[in-house]
């Protein structure tokens, strides 16, 4: 009987956390650029490390990695409500909790599906070896 009910609360739980991310907007690249290029209030926003940051990046994002949740926490108070945040990382996986936390926030998000890695294969450009300090539109 205890294994049942534990099982059940971890089923709860998995339904319930899928269910908070069913509304987040997950566009595949060309979409997502089509849509951002589009929106006057579009901010674009890289959530892995700085060092992938660094190795390749989508020109004109901003950087906040999402790993590290207290400079995550803190960045996202510095983040425009009037905006719309399109976010990425490599394959989908962070942006997509990076995006469900903002939401949370009361932003407005948009999440590219498959991450950078699907930009790249879609035949997309990538900035190549800069830094987030290069980047006048990096939050830290």
């Amino acid at each position: 009987m205890r294994n049942l009910s534990l099982l059940m609360l971890s089923l709860l739980g998995l339904f319930s956390s899928c269910k908070a991310q069913d509304n987040i907007v997950s566009l595949p690249p060309a979409e997502f650029l089509s849509v951002m290029k589009s929106d006057s209030t579009a901010v674009l926003l890289d959530v892995r490390r700085e060092t992938e940051y660094a190795e390749s990046h989508l020109e004109g994002a901003a950087n906040l990695n999402v790993l590290d949740s207290g400079l995550f926490a803190k960045g996202l108070e510095t983040l425009s409500p009037s905006r719309t945040w399109y976010v990425y990382c490599r394959s989908g996986r962070r942006s997509l909790t990076a995006a469900a936390l903002m939401q949370k926030k009361g932003l407005k998000v948009v999440d590219m599906k498959g991450g950078i890695l699907a930009w790249e294969a879609a035949g997309l450009p990538v900035v190549k070896g800069e830094s987030v300090e290069e980047q006048p539109t990096s939050i830290k």
